[in-house]
């Protein structure tokens, strides 16, 4: 057989296994960046219910129910279940202008999750929002 010939053949064995190796490694990255990429997706998407419900909560008239109702709402918006609201005080229609109102949404990461392969990292806590701002007056 021709030397060039049999050089061009093992080349071509070569680029296989090459490729063979490469590939599930290439294909790792791409969905780890897809994941990631969804993850901080839906962080923002909190952090902004998050903000949203902190301005409902500091307008004058504002109750507990009225504040849950709307994070709830843009929640199922977003197709989040699995979340746990905290508002801080707990009774912010008592409230008097100027205190503090704080609203802070925590989600679990496997809830938002599209992969869960375990080749993949996961973070280990959950996703979190928390936003304060100041009750405002008639």
């Amino acid at each position: 057989m021709n030397p060039k010939v049999k050089k061009r053949i093992w080349r071509k064995g070569s680029a296989t296994v090459e490729a063979a190796i490469l590939f599930p490694v290439l294909l790792l990255l791409t969905f780890g960046i897809i994941e990631y990429g969804w993850l901080f997706l839906n962080a923002n998407l909190i952090t902004n219910t998050a903000r949203h419900g902190a301005r409902i909560a500091i307008l004058p008239n504002s109750t507990n129910t009225l504040v849950t109702n709307s994070i709830s709402n843009l929640m199922a918006t977003a197709n989040i279940t699995g979340y746990q609201v905290t508002i801080s005080p707990s009774d912010i229609s008592s409230m008097n202008v100027g205190e503090v109102v704080k609203v802070e949404i925590s989600v679990p990461w496997r809830k938002i999750a599209i992969i869960n392969s375990p080749f993949l990292p996961k973070p280990t806590t959950n996703l979190r929002a928390s936003v304060s701002m100041a009750k405002e007056g008639p």
